[in-house]
């Protein structure tokens, strides 16, 4: 995001006026003539006045823009009277001295600033610190989960097994009949389901079983079942429990269902509800036949990070955070104490039981700190507290607390600070911008060699993570940033305007965007310009029906395309249509300024004041568009909305859920308007394609989508890493065809070595 604000005014002093203006008849001194005419207003340095002109002297503009607004706006009470070469030597000055980017960052050293772990950053760090030291299962999403049918309601024995098959979907009614595989016989019957379940996104997951007979579910917990329903009932009953997952991982599942034979109808369904999600039978992209294994999830909740800059960040440290990251410890120590043996991969009666807890914490102390522990660390985190302890139980948990308490797991970047990284910290940078976690196995192998030392080094351990889920998880972090999904709540609309638009609806239509995402993101290709170019839409049978499009989905998503002419990528997706609408009506606002700042890349400032959108105030029979041009007709308001209302109007051919339309009301739609460039230029819009297109060409927005992804994933100031690598990164990503894998791991090569080579400049270069 470009940082700073968009220019208002420049307040000349009125004594120019008494002189005649005789000052401009002199010879042009741009830093003279903004001292005497300009620095009573906006400060010496362009910092804001209290009581004049409050907000610092910043922006985006071009000079040559900036000095066409000087030139024909100032003064303010004889606008024209500074124009020429007097023009430009004052805009000059301001632009050079503290209005752009660049003079910004001259005067403004940024620093690599020394964080804590982000709330995301902790919770998946910790669970990844129970992860298997060994490679993963392979999971393959998409293919539903393994079956094993039995003859007998006991379920065990394996004479009775009489089926084996994969079910994309668990939703059965066998009414009162036994199914063909069990065959003949009066015992009942049994159905077990294994495998893994993939969560979409991070949040609360209630998980629904409906059965007419005994059931038990369990989710991500191999031992103790998330749903014990073993009575059954006539009627049917309805099982609900609810669970914590991580977005982009896999659980494993068990369902284990039996008619008995008094049991007089047999019926299992196997449903969830996700967040931002409607109550549905879990699809079959979300389930794989493969069994994941567990991932411990903290539940202690954490106040919220930082995020005034545009991404979250670790810089505050509250009482209210101590305490979250000590009750999170406590957690974590409980876990580890009562599945000791589990986690050691031995028994209570175990001789050598005491040798295999001292290895388990001597590795969960060397993954929390992300490097090997000298012996003094392992002396203090490890040895003492196992030895001072009564039992091996209560060693364990003093090992977890001083660990996750310990400044070497809260903060990065810690070891070595102020020195030249070492492998381990490269490591550590690049696991945190790729996974938001610890490095893995591979990865601390690497840096143990010796093997993160130059570019190609790092870059090839980048490009093999990115096939990890954890990357995944990470790229829809940013995109859902990218286009605000994250603050997205509440998209209903009013029914009687917009009927059928239900909250099924809406959970599709989140999911057919993600996929829509995901699709565009780990192709091949990965090319950004299909983002916002594209004309297809993922649809199953109930997004189809509502908005007229003809397929044979049913109840899986599918791909079609639509009319190029009407939709174009992320911009005209229904998802973001809707959440940036009011509930009657669509909102040109919202959604110019949402384009603004997220699609072409562009500062806004905060208005001046707050005005509300009143349907009523407005003349009946009025267009959305004409009632906009009204509301924001005053000059206050016209700096911003000059360049957010054409951009909205751009997409007035969209209702408030989406829909195509050629009339608002009675009135046919214009979406016409000519846009206002950020260096000055005059772009004619006559609809979505249009801004598409516009955004793909603008290097103005290009910059904008590197530099919001630069901070998401490094979560930190991008001038501190050079003034030259917002240039370089932007080059790169165009040369390799705007593939965004490609700019990832860039991103990540970039950040993860920081301080141990000099860049080398490409100012100069132009594309």
């Amino acid at each position: 995001m470009v940082v700073g604000l968009l220019l208002l005014s420049l307040c000349f002093t009125s004594s120019a006026n008494a002189a005649g203006f005789s000052f401009f008849s002199r010879k042009p001194d741009g830093p003279a003539i903004y001292k005497q005419q300009c620095a009573k207003c906006h400060g010496p340095a362009g910092q804001g006045v209290k009581g004049k002109y409050t907000d610092p002297l910043v922006g985006d503009w071009s000079l040559e823009k900036l000095t066409r607004y000087i030139a024909k706006t100032m003064p303010e009470d004889k606008p024209g009277s500074c124009t020429g070469p007097h023009a430009d030597a004052v805009a000059r000055y301001i632009h050079d001295t503290f209005y752009s980017r660049e003079a910004r960052a001259r005067a403004q050293t940024a620093r690599v600033e020394l964080v804590r772990l982000t709330n995301r950053q902790h919770l998946l760090s910790v669970a990844d610190l129970f992860r298997a030291t060994g490679e993963e299962p392979k999971v393959t999403a998409g293919k539903g989960l393994q079956a094993a049918g039995y003859k007998s309601a006991r379920g065990t024995r394996r004479e009775d097994r009489a089926l084996d098959r994969t079910d994309r979907k668990i939703e059965f009614d066998f009414g009162t009949d036994r199914p063909q595989w069990a065959g003949e016989g009066t015992n009942g019957f049994a159905l077990h389901w294994s495998g893994s379940v993939i969560a979409d996104e991070t949040g609360e997951h209630e998980f629904v079983v409906k059965a007419a007979n005994g059931i038990r579910l369990w989710v991500n917990d191999d031992d103790k079942p998330l749903i014990d329903g073993s009575v059954s009932s006539a009627k049917g009953i309805e099982h609900r429990a609810g669970i914590r997952l991580i977005g982009g991982r896999a659980y494993p599942i068990r369902l284990e269902f039996f008619k008995a034979a008094r049991d007089k109808i047999a019926n299992v369904a196997l449903l969830w509800q996700p967040p931002h999600g409607a109550l549905q039978v879990i699809p079959a992209r979300n389930l794989a036949p493969e069994r994941a294994t567990p991932t411990f999830i903290l539940t202690t909740p954490f106040p919220a990070d930082d995020s005034s800059v545009g991404y979250e960040r670790g810089v505050s440290i509250s009482k209210e955070w101590d305490e979250a990251v000590t009750h999170a410890a406590i957690e974590v120590a409980t876990h580890a104490a009562k599945h000791l043996d589990r986690l050691t991969r031995g028994k209570a009666s175990d001789s050598d039981r005491a040798t295999k807890v001292e290895a388990f914490c001597a590795e969960f102390v060397t993954r929390a700190f992300r490097r090997p522990l000298t012996d003094e660390q392992r002396n203090l985190f490890v040895t003492q507290p196992l030895r001072s302890a009564a039992k091996l139980e209560d060693g364990v948990k003093r090992v977890v607390l001083l660990t996750l308490k310990s400044p070497r797991f809260l903060y990065l970047g810690l070891e070595g600070a102020g020195a030249q990284p070492d492998d381990f910290t490269v490591a550590e940078r690049l696991s945190f911008g790729l996974w938001d976690s610890l490095p893995d196995t591979a990865l601390t192998k690497a840096a143990a060699e010796g093997k993160l030392r130059t570019r190609e080094q790092v870059a090839e351990q980048a490009r093999r993570m990115l096939a990890d889920a954890r990357t995944r998880g990470k790229m829809q972090y940013f995109l859902h940033r990218w286009l605000q999904m994250n603050h997205i709540e509440d998209l209903t609309k009013d029914p009687s305007v917009f009927p059928g638009f239900t909250p099924e609806i809406i959970a599709d239509l989140r999911t057919s965007l993600n996929l829509f995402l995901d699709d565009v993101v780990w192709t091949e290709s990965s090319d950004y310009r299909r983002l916002l170019l594209e004309d297809d839409f993922f649809v199953n049978g109930r997004l189809a029906k509502f908005y007229g499009v003809t397929t044979e989905a049913a109840e899986d998503f599918t791909r079609v395309q639509l009319d190029p002419k009407q939709r174009s990528g992320v911009i005209t997706h229904p998802y973001l249509l809707a959440a940036f609408s009011y509930n009657k009506s669509s909102s040109p606002i919202h959604r110019g300024v949402f384009l603004t700042r997220n699609i072409v890349g562009r500062a806004l400032r905060p208005p001046p004041m707050a005005i509300a959108f009143k349907d009523g105030d407005f003349k009946p029979g009025m267009t959305m568009r004409e009632k906009i041009t009204e509301l924001t007709r005053p000059q206050a308001c016209q700096s911003c909305h000059s360049v957010i209302n054409p951009l909205g109007f751009s997409l007035e051919n969209f209702d408030a859920v989406g829909r195509f339309r050629d009339k608002d009301g009675n009135r046919p739609i214009n979406a016409a308007a000519d846009y206002t460039t950020d260096d000055g230029g005059i772009v004619r819009l006559k609809g979505a394609r249009d801004i598409a297109e516009f955004a793909v060409k603008s290097e103005h927005a290009h910059n904008a989508f590197v530099e919001q992804l630069f901070s998401q994933v490094v979560k930190q100031p991008m001038p501190a890493y050079g003034p030259d690598v917002l240039n370089q990164l932007r080059l790169s990503f165009v040369q390799s065809g705007y593939n965004i894998q490609k700019l990832l791991v860039d991103i990540a090569t970039v950040s993860a070595l920081q301080g141990t080579e000099k860049p080398a400049s490409t100012t100069k270069k132009k594309t």
